[in-house]
């Protein structure tokens, strides 16, 4: 039987495009040796490369995975799906010109597939182990078959399990946020938002971010608080009411059923309430007087800001207080310049205890100047493109809050900057964001946004201002699917996988001087020198495209390294 396919595992750090399809065919399994802690997850990528002739019905599937004395994986600890593509422009969508690349992201189903002559399929393998697993080898097949005629393919893979435990996500000394928008979950579907079935969808769909440990959730307080950056409409959970006498009154039916349902996932510990400086200042509101809804845009500091603002500060208090949520609130203001004024608000308005609302903010800017205003924040994010600039002085920014367990010092990224977990990105990117991010003292990493999607992004990720996918991580299921599930994006698999492998690295750093000394000299390690095209802003050059998937490897086993120094100590 002649071959009609070819199949090897290879890096999960960059993407199996078409134009790599001679490059591919070239490989040998060269990833498929896996290592991870017991509650840990571990992963990699397959190639299979069509040749000659179409295949209508290729199929996956795993074998059994287990040591050699009989001990087996559990069934459901290992998957492997096939990846879909989904199409991008490469770079800002201010400059679309209507180009598209397809880009294999999202992690799809195992379900056969059709492969073209001369084609290449990503597929996707994750191993859960459990808390509970023995360490050891455990040893087991990717089969590929072609089922129009019965060819078969098998990689062998093994998974080391190592007698270490991984910390519960929420113990993580360095922790995930990615912002979150479930109107747009129920634009999308269709439904009613938060009614029965989007909250069916939310459940499955918020799980997987607090898998991932992510414990702070969004929530709007204004209409449109980033202007209409998102497909659809994007009201506040709070609606605002003037009444007759002039006096604000606020429904917070929407809000409470929002963090009412996030906090029975076990989430919601920080709810971060956007924005007091929307954009352009804007304020949404039914006027009972007039029965119309109007709209007023009252500047940071001036009296008519201060008159509307102290309302809503003291009705969200005393609601939060009654529902057992005020420790939990976050003021949050994203990427302005005049926060000050806000903030002087803000602390003025006090409970019956005295204490005010706590605040967070996203600051794409970072200097001296700054700080003044960031020793008020008890939760800060900077972008990582003006920190390049700042290094030494974030890093001593990070040493001064970090004896204060309440205050929060992370590192974002958004539009523009490089490296980044785009679309079009190196899935490399993604998995060197955190250690970039740890490798400044930084306690944990921002991303705006999970789930902003765009009109179709199975099909498209562009979007008509922003790099393609920068407002999501994870994708819908099909619109009109009977049970939604949500599903990983590669970019988001190998962010985890990098925030996973910090927590191990600053949990090690703990266990000994010696390992402290050997976990710094991998932070150090952390290259930031990497470039982008001259061409399109955002985009991996030629030499980083070489470069960083290698040291990416590199940083992973210096920390299986790490790992196995310490269990012969412990030994």
């Amino acid at each position: 039987m002649n071959k009609t396919f070819y199949a090897a595992a290879v890096t999960a750090n960059l993407h199996c495009t078409a134009e790599r399809y001679e490059e591919l065919l070239k490989t040998s399994n060269s990833h498929n040796n896996l290592w991870a802690w017991r509650g840990d997850r571990c992963c990699s990528q397959a190639a299979v490369l069509s040749l000659e002739k179409d295949i209508t019905s290729l199929s996956i599937e795993l074998t059994d995975f287990a040591r050699s004395d009989g001990e087996t994986l559990p069934k459901n600890s290992a998957e492997c799906v096939f990846v879909k593509e989904t199409k991008a422009f490469v770079g800002n969508g201010k400059k679309d010109d209507k180009s598209r690349e397809s880009f294999p992201d999202i992690l799809w189903s195992n379900d056969p597939v059709y492969l073209k002559a001369k084609s290449v399929q990503s597929v996707w393998l994750n191993f859960d182990i459990p808390q509970e697993a023995k360490s050891g080898r455990y040893t087991g097949k990717l089969i590929i078959r072609n089922d129009d005629n019965g060819e078969t393919a098998e990689i062998p893979y093994s998974v080391q399990v190592l007698a270490l435990t991984m910390p519960e996500p929420r113990n993580y000394l360095f922790d995930i946020e990615l912002w979150q928008y479930p109107y747009r979950v129920a634009q999308y579907y269709g439904v009613e938002p938060f009614g029965k079935e989007h909250t069916e969808i939310l459940k499955q769909h918020m799980l997987i971010y607090k898998n991932m440990g992510g414990h702070a959730i969004t929530a709007s307080i204004v209409e449109e608080p980033w202007n209409g950056q998102t497909y659809g409409e994007y009201p506040s959970m709070i609606k605002w009411k003037k009444k007759s006498a002039g006096a604000f009154e606020f429904d917070f039916t929407d809000f409470d059923k929002w963090v009412g349902l996030c906090a029975d996932l076990g989430i919601a510990d920080k709810i971060v309430c956007y924005s007091m400086i929307p954009w352009g200042n804007k304020i949404t509101y039914f006027d009972e007087k007039k029965g119309k809804t109007k709209t007023i845009a009252p500047k940071p500091g001036k009296r008519g800001y201060k008159k509307v603002w102290r309302q809503f500060l003291k009705a969200l208090m005393e609601h939060t207080e009654e529902k057992g949520w005020f420790e939990r609130i976050y003021i949050g203001i994203d990427e302005r310049k005049n926060m000050k004024k806000a903030y002087d608000l803000v602390e003025s308005v006090k409970n019956s205890e005295g204490k005010t609302f706590k605040k967070a903010a996203a600051m794409d800017h970072f200097g001296s100047k700054f700080s003044s205003v960031i020793d008020r924040t008890d939760s800060v994010s900077v972008g990582s493109q003006p920190l390049k600039d700042e290094i030494q002085a974030f890093k001593e920014l990070c040493i001064k809050r970090g004896d204060d367990p309440e205050l929060k010092t992370t590192v974002y990224t958004c539009v523009g900057h490089f490296p980044n977990s785009f679309t079009y990105s190196l899935p490399a990117e993604s998995y060197w964001t955190p250690f970039f991010a740890a490798s400044l003292g930084a306690t944990g990493f921002l991303r705006w946004a999970y789930d902003a999607w765009v009109e179709a992004p199975l099909e498209d990720t562009t979007h008509v201002s922003f790099e393609s996918g920068d407002c999501f991580l994870i994708y819908p299921d099909r619109a009109d699917a009977e049970h939604p599930q949500s599903h990983m994006s590669v970019r988001l698999e190998k962010l985890w996988q990098g925030v996973r492998d910090v927590n191990k690295l600053l949990y090690l750093s703990r266990q000994s001087p010696e390992l402290c000394e050997k976990a710094h000299r991998i932070l150090k390690s952390v290259r930031r020198d990497y470039g982008q095209t001259k061409k399109k802003a955002a985009v991996a050059d030629e030499k980083t495209r070489r470069e960083m998937p290698i040291d990416m490897d590199c940083l992973r086993n210096s920390l299986y390294t790490l790992s196995t120094d310490f269990l012969d100590f412990m030994s």
